[in-house]
């Protein structure tokens, strides 16, 4: 019996140790092409530019050229990783300071019905993904977690979420030589359609110590192409009552004084509750262990339901999720809305009292 036991474990043992390696293998061909990235010469320019939203938008529309279809745990969601770590590295960041934490996909709940038209193949399947996450240090350990996903649902995916995987990156760039109140990590998350797998994964990691430490998580999600910029925030407990609404409302007021265009959602939707908006994003799992969020997306609620856009619907897991299109029917809108989110994030991050 004894011999059995010890059978059995050494194979989970081998099969851990062949997991483990196999995620490692993916790591490091990621953080190697990385390394051998070479900045087009728009993202080089784009570094040398002070204004809001032009790195974010020449980073986009790379994305849009080159990397359509992210679907998670494929080979162009790990080329969409070696691209966000290929920036940071460019952009002032060691390897030491990029973490990147690989972890298998299983079965979840998609976000979104994924059936659209101009589906892309992603390549070959590994059933595995990878966490990216870049530290900057701050005045105090405690920190703030600006998360964004980099996988898509098989389309150009600049929507839905190349648009906050830019702003994020942009932000990383802007913030590394800035002092800062609180600890910043940046962490882009891989295999949110299938189900938040990333944020999940990434939260189930955290030490009692690091989720204490943890004073606030922005997440950016699909800011791209939505008629309206939303702020949401907030959890509804067992009672129906809204509560951690702080955070929102003071990113709100901070939204305001810079004269940026940013709103809440409207009062007195029943499955909606001000100022809160939908939980299927990478929010979710921080709000869930009672971590305030402000989660950024382009939307329209003006008819009770997140449509997105009065004109055309829903652009995320559509066709229509395509720079050319977006601008074609909205011209500078993208522009625009990357630049105004960018502030945002740069005014929030120097922001002092989050706790």
């Amino acid at each position: 019996m004894k011999k059995k036991i010890c059978i059995i474990i050494l194979s989970i043992v081998i099969v851990c140790s062949l997991l483990s390696g196999c995620g490692d293998k993916h790591t490091a061909i990621i953080m190697k092409n990385a390394k051998d990235f070479t900045l087009t010469q728009e993202i080089s320019e784009s570094f040398k530019q002070e204004n809001y939203g032009i790195q974010s938008y020449a980073f986009l529309k790379y994305i849009q050229e080159n990397l359509p279809g992210r679907i998670a745990g494929t080979e162009k969601e790990k080329e969409m990783a070696s691209f966000i770590s290929a920036i940071l590295l460019n952009g002032g960041y060691s390897e030491k300071d990029i973490k990147l934490n690989s972890f298998d996909i299983e079965e979840g709940v998609p976000m979104m019905d994924t059936s659209g038209e101009n589906i892309f193949d992603g390549g070959e399947d590994s059933q595995s993904s990878q966490n990216i996450e870049v530290i900057k240090e701050g005045q105090s350990k405690k920190t703030i977690i600006v998360g964004a996903h980099y996988d898509s649902a098989g389309t150009h995916g600049v929507d839905d979420n190349g648009s906050g995987v830019a702003v994020a990156l942009e932000s990383a760039l802007r913030m590394i030589d800035v002092e800062t109140p609180y600890t910043i990590k940046y962490v882009f998350f891989g295999a949110e359609e299938t189900g938040m797998h990333g944020s999940k994964e990434y939260v189930n990691s955290l030490t009692k110590k690091e989720k204490d430490n943890i004073v606030l998580m922005i997440n950016i999600d699909s800011i791209l192409a939505g008629d309206n910029l939303y702020l949401y925030g907030g959890r509804i407990n067992d009672k129906g009552v809204v509560k951690d609404v702080e955070a929102v409302n003071k990113a709100f007021e901070i939204a305001k004084k810079a004269n940026l265009p940013m709103q809440l959602t409207p009062k007195g939707n029943v499955d909606y509750p001000y100022p809160t908006g939908q939980k299927r994003s990478d929010h979710a799992p921080f709000s869930d262990i009672g971590i305030p969020y402000i989660y950024f997306e382009a939307n329209n609620w003006l008819n009770g339901l997140p449509v997105e856009t009065e004109n055309h619907g829903l652009i995320m897991h559509s066709d229509k999720d395509d720079l050319s299109f977006i601008e074609n029917e909205y011209g500078n809108r993208a522009k625009d809305t990357m630049a105004n989110y960018s502030h945002l994030l740069h005014l929030v991050l120097q922001e002092n009292n989050w706790e």
